[in-house]
């Protein structure tokens, strides 16, 4: 009963970070108890299957989780709404040049940060955040002699990307969506 008592600790504590998250991106009510659900499932078989490995905080994992799952159901929304439109035959969306240029530069901004990091990081960073590979995967698949050496080059990494991005403020708006 130890691990019920936690994991409604941990439910309790993570879900208004989450479900503001959602609301604040597009997202209904609904929708964000949906998604929080799907990522505490997620959460907890990541956790029975030793796919977390503790590398982050509960909340940043949960957090990141239902983010990456509220942005690919936003897509698939949005792919919806493409073929709606195209059914319906109604009239052709044109986006602006400006903002199609507006869209390109600020791409161009976020992989000038990237650039600078190294190719390494860059791997490293994708496997482990957007993959969700562990670090021994890391290691086994980059050819990495040990686990430790993984987990140093990625917190130098993220240190790296988090004082490149704090140089260049108009990124964070960016990141953050305001931008």
């Amino acid at each position: 009963m130890l691990r019920d008592k936690a994991l409604k600790i941990i439910y309790q504590t993570n879900r208004e970070k989450v479900c503001s998250y959602i609301l604040s991106n597009s997202g209904d009510e609904d929708e964000a108890k949906d998604v929080y659900q799907e990522s505490m499932i997620a959460f907890y078989e990541n956790v029975c299957n030793e796919r977390f490995k503790g590398d982050s905080a509960i909340s940043t994992y949960i957090y990141s989780i239902a983010r990456f799952k509220w942005l690919n159901q936003i897509k698939k929304r949005g792919i919806r709404v493409s073929h709606h439109m195209e059914a319906q035959d109604t009239e052709e969306f044109h986006e602006s040049p400006l903002v199609k240029l507006l869209d390109k530069e600020q791409q161009e901004r976020i992989h000038e940060v990237l650039a600078t990091l190294g190719a390494q990081c860059k791997k490293i960073l994708i496997e482990s955040i957007y993959h969700n590979s562990s670090i021994k995967e890391i290691a086994a698949n980059e050819g990495y002699s040990s686990e430790q050496i993984v987990r140093n080059k990625k917190y130098k990494c993220l240190k790296k990307l988090k004082e490149l991005i704090a140089a260049k403020p108009s990124l964070v708006a960016i990141l953050k969506g305001h931008g």
